[in-house]
């Protein structure tokens, strides 16, 4: 019985650890989106000038 319960833990610490991973890599995709949104604004800024 104990066995089941040792395996049952690290099935979730390894699932966790994909769920914690999953959230960085979203979480970094968001900051890199948000930098490529300020310089198309920029961009943007600079055309509208020229005119």
């Amino acid at each position: 019985m104990i066995f089941v319960v040792i395996i049952g833990v690290l099935v979730l610490l390894i699932l966790g650890q994909y769920v914690v991973k999953a959230a960085i890599d979203t979480s970094k995709n968001s900051e890199h989106t948000r930098e490529i949104l300020e310089e198309l604004r920029e961009i943007k800024a600079l055309l509208k000038e020229k005119q």
